[in-house]
């Protein structure tokens, strides 16, 4: 990669949740994305932080909807990134999010005509199909590990931390999952996480296998699974993806 970011997520405000959730899984494989939310930080020149991720990424994601189409600040970035895909040849990604083919012809024929997914797909699904694109269908690909963050690690259930100060008691994620209510939210990797939050985590460290072995016993496991079903989050359920909610 000759730029900082793999892609730049351009979309409407509306539609943030989706395109959250495709910035998320697209992370998740490794990719370097530039997404308003993450990028935007307090005090950012907002023209300026944008410009500097039209510039910086390699790929321009699309999400196309309804509302994408009527304003005018995803206008200005559609602009930047089709003059940038004609002059430059850069890649676009365009995410079909509600709108069909008849109503793009009539906004934008030249978008019509680029091979597009559609957001029904999924997210996680549409996720690998773009990470696969970008790592050109390698079988196996190099991601920088982010174990070096222990915050990070304990929502992997990879490792612990100590409560409120450097000789409070460790605890590590499963054990999180279990603390009674007045102990939420727990403050974890730069946020507070309710215990539902700390829930997902605990299903998506089940789901991956992300966690260490020792700090899970069968009998744990299956307290856990019972937890996250209670939150709306069945490991056990078919096609079931944690992907999907963040």
């Amino acid at each position: 990669m000759s730029k900082p970011y793999h892609v730049f997520i351009s979309y409407a405000t509306e539609d943030e949740q989706f395109a959250s959730e495709l910035a998320n899984g697209l992370k998740w494989y490794g990719l370097s994305v530039w997404f308003a939310p993450i990028a935007l930080k307090i005090g950012s020149r907002l023209l300026d932080s944008i410009n500097a991720g039209l510039i910086a990424s390699e790929y321009g994601l699309l999400l196309l909807s309804p509302t994408y189409i009527s304003k005018k600040w995803t206008s200005y970035e559609l602009d930047v990134l089709h003059r940038q895909h004609i002059e430059e040849n850069k890649r676009l990604l365009p995410i079909w999010h509600g709108v069909g083919k008849t109503q793009l012809d009539n906004w934008n024929p030249g978008l019509s005509g680029i091979i597009a997914l559609r957001s029904t797909d999924g997210a996680s699904a549409i996720s690998k199909k773009i990470a696969d694109l970008v790592y050109q269908g390698c079988p196996v690909v190099g991601v920088n590990p982010s174990y070096e963050d222990p915050q990070w690690r304990f929502l992997q259930g990879r490792g612990e931390l100590y409560a409120n100060h450097s000789d409070g008691s460790a605890f590590n994620l499963f054990e999180a999952a279990l603390f009674p209510d007045n102990h939420f939210p727990i403050y974890v990797h730069e946020r507070p996480h309710s215990r539902k939050d700390i829930l997902l985590a605990v299903a998506k460290a089940v789901f991956y296998g992300s966690y260490e072995k020792l700090s899970l016993s069968d009998e744990k496991r299956e307290q856990m699974k019972a937890l996250c079903k209670d939150f709306g989050f069945d490991l056990d359920q078919p096609n079931f993806d944690p992907a999907i909610y963040g």
